[in-house]
């Protein structure tokens, strides 16, 4: 990873957590919603690489209580022990959490991470 640019992390929660057969049994969902929710996020993070190829690198990863939690950095461990497994997603910008609860949409995140970008130009050359 490059030192010149910002870490996007999102820490999301695993759709699938606890299922042994359908996810739609367990979540509420119809196999459509949640096909439909899982590309729409695939191709935020995708449009968000393009567009801030040069400055960000985005980290996706699935908050789960079938791995340990030894597994995430120092920072997720922390904000997951005071905020719960119920707030996800995290969003991180270099290591600090700007915003839970709710995967923005490509607008969203363009308006989340902007801002950061322009006091990162000064910080980061």
């Amino acid at each position: 990873m490059s030192d010149n640019k910002i870490k996007l992390e999102i820490y999301e929660g695993d759709p699938f957590e606890g299922s042994c057969c359908s996810p739609a049994r367990l979540s509420g969902q119809s196999e459509d919603e949640l096909r439909r929710m899982l590309t729409e996020r695939i191709e935020t993070v995708r449009r968000l690489g393009q567009r801030f190829h040069e400055t960000v690198n985005i980290k996706r990863d699935i908050i789960s209580n079938r791995r340990g939690l030894l597994t995430y950095p120092v920072y997720v461990r922390q904000v997951l022990s005071e905020k719960g497994w119920n707030s996800v997603p995290y969003i991180f910008l270099d290591g600090q959490l700007v915003c839970f609860g709710n995967f923005h949409s490509y607008d969203g995140f363009v308006a989340l991470v902007s801002p950061y970008l322009k006091k990162f130009d000064g910080h980061k050359k």
